[in-house]
């Protein structure tokens, strides 16, 4: 996509918000189910007042409104943390290709969630431990790829456009842009009117949450941003981002899932300090990274050696993959803990907040680590 991000710049601030959008909500969705499951609360029918349907219909609400939102705030980061001799994408333009990336990743990892969820029930599966993984990993693979076809969407209507010589206003693009926002507020509006409350909840809980994670994926996007033309230059980092970070919220995801059941179970109290149980999920969180991190670099490597780009060497990458890593998990450690006991005292339910926002800050930590052990291990 490096011509991609070239052709349309500004694109690169979308990516990590959008990335950790997914993660957000469909992680959040499969914790919710998979903290029904222990309360013996889990159904396997859509009906209208299911658990299903209820966390079905509040994501794709969510996908929709946090898909707009993401819009807005790539063009203000790039409105003001752009270079002024650079054309940056319009408004519109940033919707357009924010929702319907949204759409098309959101619809999928819906139906990837709601699969995992039945066939864990039926076969007695802890979600906790595996749904986080399974839902960031392919809400990255989608992501991309949604993201590179909502782009050339938004060229080809532009060729259009043009060729038709139509005004801004009538142009496909700002049309579009605007039928998703009317539709956005709509949807919205119909949620948070429910006469449903645990539709109501959800959305109450999340929306605020999301917002604030849509302003951190954007502060991680516009760091990447700033860095373009170096990252360019060496594209075997670009490759390594996403599984990077995919780890990374796989990680937190797991982390926060656990300790979310464990609150509403009672098995882990709301206390200060971690205890001997919360210390031993870190331990194990700490030996998943190592290999995971390792593993992670070790295939961005081989990656760019097959698509002849330009890498540092095999043991740079891996060491820049696990000190960035390592650095990582040990602030999503701490800050999983935290997030979800404070939630948790507040009233609130984990579930809805602790994964989004963990995801989210891990995001920014986790661009911050792999720059600094970048420029620690192979400076530009």
């Amino acid at each position: 996509m490096t011509g991609m991000l070239q052709a349309l710049p500004g694109l690169m601030i979308l990516i990590p918000p959008a990335i950790a959008m997914r993660g957000n909500i469909y992680s959040a969705l499969v914790s919710r189910l998979g903290t029904s499951m222990h309360l013996g609360l889990f159904s396997t029918t859509l009906k209208r007042g299911g658990v299903l349907y209820q966390n079905a219909y509040t994501s794709l609400v969510l996908t929709l409104v946090l898909s707009v939102i993401l819009g807005f705030l790539a063009k203000i980061a790039a409105h003001a943390f752009g270079m002024p001799n650079i054309e940056y994408l319009s408004l519109h333009g940033f919707i357009l290709i924010s929702v319907i990336s949204g759409l098309i990743s959101g619809i999928i990892l819906l139906g990837i969630a709601l699969l995992i969820s039945i066939i864990g029930y039926h076969r007695n599966w802890d979600l906790d431990n595996m749904s986080s993984p399974i839902i960031t990993s392919a809400g990255d693979m989608m992501t991309i790829p949604s993201l590179l076809v909502a782009a050339l969407l938004l060229l080809k209507l532009d060729v259009y456009s043009n060729l038709l010589n139509l005004g801004s206003w009538l142009s496909p693009v700002n049309l579009l842009s605007a039928i998703f926002i009317v539709a956005t507020f709509f949807c919205a509006i119909k949620g948070l009117k429910s006469n449903d409350a645990a539709v109501r909840r959800i959305l109450v809980e999340s929306i605020p949450m999301l917002f604030i994670c849509g302003v951190l994926g954007t502060i991680a996007g516009i760091a990447l941003n700033m860095q373009l033309e170096s990252l360019i230059a060496l594209p075997a980092i670009l490759v390594i981002i996403p599984p990077f970070l995919g780890e990374s919220n796989a990680l937190g995801g797991i982390l926060s899932a656990r300790l979310s059941s464990m609150l509403h179970i009672g098995t882990v109290e709301p206390k200060p300090f971690p205890d001997k149980l919360v210390s031993a999920n870190f331990a194990v969180i700490y030996l998943f990274s190592v290999f995971l991190f390792l593993f992670v670099g070790m295939i961005s490597y081989i990656a760019s050696i097959l698509l002849g780009m330009p890498t540092p060497s095999v043991f740079e990458m891996l060491s820049i993959s696990l000190l960035g890593g390592i650095l990582c998990t040990t602030f999503l450690n701490f800050a999983s803990y935290y997030i979800a006991i404070l939630s948790f005292r507040f009233g609130m339910d984990p579930d809805n907040d602790t994964i989004p926002l963990i995801t989210s800050l891990t995001d920014v930590v986790g661009v911050l680590c792999l720059l600094f052990a970048m420029f620690i291990i192979q400076p530009f």
